[in-house]
């Protein structure tokens, strides 16, 4: 049996399909590059660059040419404001002028004057002694006007061989009648210890003198401490020498008289006629602001047994001393 011949449409290849067209060669596969390598290289390619660009711009503040800072002043004295550079000022710079004062002279002679600050006309030679004749010091505001000098130099001075320690210095002395006794020599030994001591005293110390009985007889008739100058001394020992006894006592008066000046010291001289009371201690001590020592010399026959001017001596820290007028010495 014959077999069967071939049909002339089986002897001819398959036709390729028509969605086969699109496909690629290996060798076309080869010479073209993944999408997914292409992306990569485009990102890589945007972030070097982006590194590039941040790379080039410069740290801090860039550089402007041409521009300076510094502070600008404003001059409003005139309706329109001007501002004025450093370059302005440099060119016009010169020494600043004091001010005028404008304070009118009438003002200045009317002003009223602290206790002890004098209006001067000359110059000051220095800050040393604008401090030191200038300014008042705390005692002028206290006592009134005192003399002239420096004033505050400590010294130790005597009554009847009590010493005492100090600037200021008060004498209390009791002038009531009981003092002209047994010839007059109470008195008289009082005015000469009391005038030994105010001559010993320097320039910068200050001194006051009360002569008491049923009043108080002030040194140049005013509550003041004076400067212990030559003048002052002159004057005191005049002072001195024209008070008589006469009168009765008043001892808690005077003494309330004497703590007005703000002593250091106060020699406090009598008969203690009278003596003082319990209460009248407490008081001389409540009163005695400037915390004075007080140094009391009590005159008699004998000693009694009263004890008051022994506890105003201890309670502020002086002495006490006894004197017996019969054997007092008068130069």
């Amino acid at each position: 049996m014959t077999p069967p011949q071939p049909s002339p449409a089986a002897a001819l290849p398959p036709r390729p399909k028509p969605f086969e067209s699109g496909l690629r060669s290996p060798e076309q596969s080869k010479k073209s590059l993944p999408a997914w390598l292409l992306s990569l290289l485009l990102h890589f390619s945007l972030i070097a660059g982006l590194i590039f660009s941040l790379t080039q711009i410069p740290n801090g503040a860039g550089e402007v040419n041409n521009r300076t800072g510094g502070i600008v002043l404003v001059d409003i004295q005139t309706e329109s404001t001007e501002y004025l550079s450093e370059g302005d000022i440099a060119q016009s710079s010169s020494p600043a002028t004091a001010p005028e004062n404008t304070t009118p002279a009438a003002e200045l002679d009317s002003r009223p004057e602290l206790p002890g600050l004098e209006a001067t006309t000359g110059e000051s030679s220095g800050t040393e002694d604008l401090l030191a004749n200038q300014l008042p010091s705390a005692d002028s505001l206290i006592t009134g006007s005192v003399g002239t000098g420096k004033i505050g130099g400590k010294m130790t001075t005597e009554v009847f061989g009590i010493p005492g320690t100090g600037s200021r210095f008060v004498y209390l002395i009791d002038r009531s009648k009981s003092m002209e006794g047994y010839n007059f020599r109470p008195m008289l030994a009082a005015r000469q210890e009391l005038w030994k001591s105010i001559n010993s005293l320097n320039e910068s110390n200050q001194f006051q003198i009360l002569f008491y009985n049923n009043e108080v007889d002030i040194f140049r008739r005013k509550l003041s401490l004076h400067s212990a100058n030559e003048t002052n001394k002159d004057a005191a020992k005049q002072f001195i020498e024209s008070i008589r006894p006469e009168g009765g006592t008043d001892h808690l008066a005077a003494l309330k008289t004497a703590f007005k000046l703000g002593p250091d010291v106060i020699f406090f001289l009598t008969d203690a006629e009278g003596g003082f009371t319990a209460d009248e201690i407490f008081e001389i001590s409540r009163r005695n602001y400037s915390r004075a020592i007080i140094n009391t010399i009590e005159f008699g026959e004998r000693r009694s047994n009263d004890r008051s001017l022994e506890a105003i001596a201890r309670n502020s820290g002086g002495k006490y001393i006894f004197k017996n007028i019969n054997t007092l010495r008068v130069e």
